[in-house]
């Protein structure tokens, strides 16, 4: 039992009842474990905390970096395809995602001054990853692709639909399949798309 598996024990017992609410105690019982196997990795539930929040925010610069990276891809193709990877991140990690949306939490957990190059280190990341859906949408009103909007406040809006599902998506054995996955990633995707092109 490592680091990664009281991350994931940490994700879904802060998923389920909060940051505040959850007690190392709760971790620990999820893993089945004790305090001090959790103590031996993460010193405070603020470190649990920036741990699942960073993992979180490395899983969608992973999906979605190498596509907004490409220059061989139309605005629109290349947005579609960020969009459907965001989302398909947010289904495959949900008690990850759920957890990073928090703000206040963030700062809760950023407490002590051990933590704030940690924080410092995760908002550089979130910048990234919000740079990558201004990039794309500006890139798409430069070449006329898209219509002539607020680049920023389009990516926030894109951002904020599908980093919302951690609210409406709850896993369902019955229907919770690959294909389930795609078909609401795909249509969250062609939603942004259709906003955008003239």
């Amino acid at each position: 039992m490592g680091a990664r598996e009281i991350l994931d024990a940490a994700a879904l017992a802060f998923s389920e009842r909060g940051y505040a609410a959850t007690s190392i105690d709760d971790v620990a019982d999820v893993l089945g474990a004790t305090k001090g196997r959790i103590y031996h990795y993460f010193r405070t539930k603020g470190e649990l905390f920036i741990g699942i929040h960073r993992r979180g925010i490395e899983w969608i610069l992973e999906a979605i970096g190498p596509t907004a990276e490409r220059d061989d891809l139309e605005p629109a193709v290349k947005l579609r395809e960020m969009v459907r990877q965001h989302a398909l991140m947010m289904m495959e990690h949900h008690t990850y995602m759920g957890v990073g949306q928090f703000l206040i939490d963030i700062h809760l957990a950023g407490e002590g001054r051990s933590q704030g190059a940690a924080m410092e280190e995760i908002l550089q990341m979130r910048r990234k990853f919000e740079d990558y859906y201004v990039k794309v949408v500006e890139e798409g009103i430069k070449t006329g692709a898209f219509r002539d909007t607020d680049a920023n406040l389009i990516a926030k809006a894109m951002l904020g639909a599908v980093n919302w599902m951690h609210v409406w998506y709850r896993p369902d054995e019955a229907r919770d399949t690959p294909e389930q996955h795609e078909r609401i990633a795909a249509t969250l995707a062609d939603h942004a798309i259709h906003g955008l092109v003239k």
